[in-house]
């Protein structure tokens, strides 16, 4: 199927991106042309610069620009939740403002792997992350795989970004808060829904104007936390005491 033919929303979460924020939607909403509908939803969290004066401009500018607001910064996860709330066509992607998937690829990937319930993209190298980063990830992938070794079996990339229809992306809402759970939540439920799950890999391109982050031993503990809940709530659903 050609992406003229199908409707996508891309939801892109944003915090303190004023130097990003420009360049980023006006890529997107080209890359949205593309499609038979498509439209830009992009979840303010909390910033404190100009952020949110950019957003209000270019919203005249792009009919299809969504621009959501959260009256405090909440996380990640937390946004992506909210826009997911809000989508209104056939697939969902999410990508961030400093656009570590390339617009232009978009297309070009969900053509290759159509038809997909759930296609999850995975970094082809780590170029640009900071030895920390790569660290996180690769620890990550580790305690993932041996959480959850046969449904993540044939996942190696779980934290970048994936295409995911609608009406599944209902089922397999997500209840983490952690932003380094929420996108293996999600396939993990549709794993456990028997969905469609493709995998495929992509360019990873990395920040080009760095921003200092805090709060990284508790966004771990976060993340650590919602991995033990959901694999005892796998656990019920693998021994039929629990519906997904």
């Amino acid at each position: 199927m050609k992406c003229s033919e199908i409707s996508l929303s891309i939801i892109m979460p944003v915090y303190n991106e004023q130097e990003n924020i420009m360049f980023a939607i006006e890529q997107t909403m080209l890359e949205c042309k593309n499609f038979k509908k498509a439209e830009l939803i992009v979840i303010n969290d909390g910033s404190d610069d100009d952020t949110n004066k950019k957003l209000i401009d270019l919203s005249i500018k792009y009919p299809d620009l969504i621009v959501l607001k959260n009256n405090r910064n909440v996380g990640i996860a937390r946004s992506l939740r909210y826009g997911f709330l809000k989508v209104f066509n056939d697939y969902v992607l999410f990508n961030s403002a400093d656009l570590p998937l390339d617009p232009k690829e978009i297309c070009n990937i969900i053509e290759q792997k159509f038809p997909f319930d759930l296609l999850v993209l995975e970094r082809k190298g780590y170029s640009g992350l900071s030895k920390w980063k790569i660290l996180v990830s690769v620890f990550n992938r580790i305690v993932l795989h041996l959480f959850f070794p046969l449904a993540l079996i044939d996942i190696a990339d779980c934290n970048y970004t994936f295409i995911i229809k609608k009406d599944l992306l209902k089922k397999a809402f997500p209840d983490s808060i952690s932003s380094n759970f929420i996108e293996t939540e999600i396939i993990l439920r549709a794993k456990y829904l028997n969905a469609n799950v493709k995998t495929i890999e992509t360019n990873y391109n990395r920040r080009k104007i760095s921003r200092k982050h805090f709060g990284r031993m508790r966004k771990f503990m976060y993340s650590l936390k919602d991995m033990i809940s959901f694999r005892l709530y796998s656990i019920l659903i693998i021994l039929g005491i629990k519906k997904q």
